[in-house]
């Protein structure tokens, strides 16, 4: 799935999503940015709580949510990949009045 940042958001989200907003908005025309996974940054984001952590830390079993993905140990099923903003590219509501 591709995710998308609306200008200065910190948080990326699908197109569908940023149509939504578009649309409850009354907007024909937004900014948005595509969003590009970091790699090697050392950080990630945790969808549990909404927050970024640095991947030195282990969330294991200090996180009163943490679950691990395959049942038994490891990465916590909340623990997902940080983006940073990419290319440029502007949608347009078709439906224009």
């Amino acid at each position: 799935m591709i995710y998308y940042f609306r200008k200065d958001d910190e948080w990326c989200y699908p197109l569908k999503v940023q149509k939504d907003f578009m649309k409850k908005n009354g907007l024909n025309e937004m900014e948005v940015y595509k969003a590009v996974r970091d790699v090697g940054e050392g950080f990630f984001t945790c969808i549990e709580y909404v927050e970024i952590g640095e991947s030195s830390d282990s969330c294991g079993k200090q996180c009163d949510k943490y679950n691990p993905r395959n049942g038994k140990n490891g990465i916590c099923k909340h623990h997902r990949n940080t983006y940073s903003h990419g290319e440029k590219i502007i949608l347009r509501n078709k439906d224009k009045d």
